[in-house]
């Protein structure tokens, strides 16, 4: 692994520029909603009766605006049920905003208030293969034990020394390369030899050691896909729904060996890849755990326990992954999303619904692969549609969309800016304890949409036993942070720091000197 994990831990232009790759986004034609231009300005037209204007103007008090910007059928299909909802006509005027594309930062900080966007700013920093490695190595050499759960990772070129004394050992090992920005398994290869490693200057590859005993469906190598759900930044709001996906591989599974490296539909098991396989089955019965090379989660969930798996424990693991590996990038998340929205008190603007890899080895350990930020929500079968349809149904569910939100949130806009006027700023303890508040109303709000049984979402964050469980992750990556804000020469609020903080319920070092400065 890297020498020095703590070299270049953030990639600054990486963060802010949206060109992360959508998991699909060369299979479809892009659907974009029909934004009506507004008509050019004219003297030879009377203005629209008052009666008219205001008629238009109190049926959109009534209903949640929805601007898709995306080639999903499913998308448009869970929007379209619930009643008080409507496809916006303004690309300015809407209350949620879906892009299967990463949105940049200069589009968000132009968001209001009462309007949320399906991206955060800087997710990059998981999403990306190179930045994902380079964090969560950064937290395993302070947190050995703690951070245990991705192969071992180097990124090429800059650890090609120390990724090359690999092939020292008499035993051969295998390594898989991927490319830093790539999806749908392209430009995937796995090598033995020192010799293959790649030396392109101008690329970045990503090397992992290859998990050469996964556990096995029916002969078969398999990941899973799950959904998670992060509804806010600043703290940190974490959800994992109960479906999600297992893809199998569409040949027997054997040990790789210098013959039968480039036998990707052995050893890769991305969907893209696979479905070309003639013998690639599709899921005709989402309730069979033994039916087609993509198949329920829950299906699976079942089959392991009858097998004498400890499924509780494996699921136990693998929600405490997906926390590490968010905390891990939560200072970067937050000073982004307050640079751009400083005057934002509810941490709700943003939201994501991330596609978590994880694969399960002989020991039923699983192993964090990549993180998605735009997992492809395609439903070319039942088993797709039931799975993505209920997770985006859910989501939404959790968002809280409704007009009275949006009417309160634009009369709070119109008493700042009167308060500006008057020359009067709002104190720092003021913030904090307003942040306090509705995060306090938001969790008790979240907690009775999750215990009504109609949310297919567990909370994975925050809780008092999650805090407890990672404090010490936490004021560290908070320390790499402002190091990494002050060699940019970046600045941030100090109220996000003073939050953050003041919701661990302990006293650090840091801590301290943040809450008494």
């Amino acid at each position: 692994m890297a020498a020095d994990v703590h070299e270049n831990v953030f990639s600054e232009e990486q963060l802010l520029r949206p060109d992360v790759q959508a998991e699909d986004e060369e299979q479809f034609t892009r659907r974009v909603a029909v934004v009506t231009p507004e008509p050019p300005k004219s003297t030879c037209h009377s203005e629209p009766p008052v009666h008219s204007r205001r008629k238009r103007a109190s049926d959109r008090a009534k209903k949640i605006l929805f601007l898709l910007e995306s080639k999903y059928d499913v998308l448009t299909e869970v929007c379209a049920e619930y009643e008080d909802w409507k496809e916006a006509t303004s690309a300015a005027d809407f209350d949620l905003l879906w892009c299967d594309t990463a949105i940049p930062a200069d589009r968000f900080m132009k968001l209001k208030t009462f309007q949320k966007m399906n991206h955060f700013v800087g997710m990059s920093s998981i999403t990306r293969k190179n930045n994902l490695g380079r964090n969560l190595l950064r937290m395993r050499k302070q947190f050995p034990k703690e951070y245990r759960f991705f192969p071992d990772t180097w990124i090429l070129p800059t650890d090609m020394s120390d990724f090359k004394q690999q092939f020292t050992n008499v035993k051969k090992q295998t390594f898989i390369i991927k490319p830093d920005n790539g999806c749908q398994g392209k430009g995937i290869f796995l090598i033995r030899d020192v010799e293959k490693v790649p030396v392109d200057f101008s690329s970045t590859f990503v090397a992992q050691r290859y998990i050469s005993k996964p556990l096995l469906l029916d002969g078969y190598k398999f990941d899973l896909r799950l959904y998670v759900l992060v509804s806010g930044c600043d703290p940190l709001r974490i959800f994992l729904h109960r479906k999600g996906l297992v893809r199998l591989a569409s040949e027997q599974y054997v040990e790789p060996t210098k013959n039968n490296l480039s036998e990707v539909m052995v050893h890769l098991t991305n969907y893209a890849i696979n479905k070309a396989n003639p013998n690639f089955e599709e899921n005709t019965n989402p309730d069979d755990a033994e039916d087609g090379h993509k198949r329920s989660w829950e299906a699976v969930q079942e089959h392991l326990r009858k097998e004498g798996h400890d499924v509780d424990t494996l699921i136990l693991e693998i929600e405490d992954l997906i926390v590490k590996t968010l905390i891990a990038v939560q200072p970067s998340l937050s000073h982004f999303y307050h640079s751009c929205q400083p005057e934002d008190v509810y941490n709700g603007m943003c939201f994501e619904i991330l596609g978590f890899d994880v694969m399960l080895d002989q020991k039923l350990q699983p192993w964090l692969l990549e993180v998605n930020h735009a997992p492809s929500f395609a439903t070319e079968s039942e088993l797709d549609h039931q799975v993505k349809h209920e997770v985006l149904q859910d989501s939404f569910n959790l968002l809280d969309l409704n007009p009275e939100v949006r009417r309160q949130k634009k009369r709070e806009a119109r008493e700042r800016m009167e308060q500006r006027s008057l020359g009067k700023k709002p104190c720092i303890e003021d913030r904090i304890a307003q942040e306090r508040e509705f995060a306090l109303i938001r969790n008790d709000w979240e907690d009775a949409q999750l215990q009504n049984g109609c949310s297919g979402y567990k909370r994975l964050y925050p809780s008092p036993e999650k805090e407890k469980a990672y404090w010490q992750a936490r004021p560290f990556a908070w320390t790499t942070a402002l190091d990494f804000l002050w060699l940019y020469g970046l600045r941030t609020t100090l109220s996000s720091f003073r939050a953050f903080f003041t919701t661990l319920g302990f006293e650090t070092a840091l801590g301290k000197t943040l809450l008494v400065s």
